[in-house]
């Protein structure tokens, strides 16, 4: 499904601050070592973010109030990875990107691909050589287009880094109605965002009223997106061997009254000194961005 809307500044911006400062951290970490750096972005968009504008005002000369995008900002930091894969299913976007980005010093590492990010970054995790190879990828879908079949590919590479802007409220939460009833398509693409219906026992409980004619009890809705993302976190701890981000450490993102997505951190790299790193540079990417825009609401 597509979002309507873009965020604000303080949450769409926090978002893409904390991007930002943890791949520029990454960087500098790795630039001393012979390691190979990819950046992955899979859902890459314009290279800019037009904030409160529908997504059919990406192209609108009106719209004046933008952020630079996730692609823009990874492309930008120094030392500069390797190589950067943008991924984007919509031409549009990826033409409006090739032109924002074409004249950029780093330009000629870039591979841009009208694809579907989940075939696009299964392959590339499958056939990549990870030995002396490591990266990021960052998945912000619109919705839940992120297949948990993508999740399990980043995750069996043991090099690559995770930040994921998983869709709690707006494609768990509000896909359940109070009464625990699940439109059949709402509830397929929940099981492929979880990669288990296992969902359908842990969102609900018992509900202790019947209907006006009798009839028994049901179930109704027994999920939050804080629940919902604890959930996820769980289902990522069982294939990121490096491991995961708490909950309390992740942020929160969303206009509204409860947060549509949560930002989430995975790293697949088991070693020791690559999981110290992973949580040390992450935390802090959070922390910088808590001085700034502090602790959402």
């Amino acid at each position: 499904m597509a979002q309507k809307r873009f965020g604000s500044a303080d949450s769409t911006g926090r978002k893409l601050d904390v991007i930002e400062k943890y791949l520029s951290m990454y960087q500098k970490a790795l630039s001393n070592t012979r390691l190979q750096t990819l950046y992955i972005d899979g859902f890459a968009g314009s290279g800019e973010v037009p904030l409160g504008a529908s997504e059919e005002d990406l192209f609108d000369e009106e719209v004046k109030t933008v952020l630079a995008g996730s692609a823009d900002r990874a492309l930008s930091i120094s030392p500069p990875f390797l190589r950067y894969v943008f991924i984007d299913k919509r031409k549009k976007c990826i033409d409006a990107l090739k032109a924002r980005l074409k004249d950029r010093p780093n330009f000629d590492r870039v591979e841009t691909t009208v694809e579907d990010a989940n075939a696009k970054i299964r392959a590339i995790c499958e056939n990549e050589q990870w030995r002396m190879q490591r990266g990021v990828v960052l998945l912000d879908p619109f919705g839940s287009q992120v297949e948990w079949a993508t999740i399990e590919a980043i995750a069996a590479t043991k090099a690559l880094d995770l930040w994921y802007l998983f869709p709690a409220g707006l494609s768990v939460f509000r896909q359940i109605a109070n009464d625990g009833t699940v439109h059949d398509s709402h509830g397929d693409s929940i099981t492929r965002l979880f990669g288990t219906d296992v969902w359908m026992t842990a969102f609900f409980a018992p509900s202790s009223q019947g209907d006006l004619f009798g009839e028994p009890a049901g179930n109704r809705k027994n999920v939050t997106p804080e629940s919902a993302a604890r959930f996820m976190i769980e289902r990522l701890r069982n294939v990121f061997r490096g491991g995961v981000l708490e909950l309390e450490e992740t942020i929160p993102l969303g206009r509204h009254a409860y947060p549509s997505y949560y930002l989430l951190f995975a790293w697949a790299n088991p070693a020791p000194k690559a999981t110290e790193l992973a949580k040390k540079l992450a935390r802090a990417a959070i922390r910088a961005t808590d001085r700034k825009h502090g602790r959402p609401v």
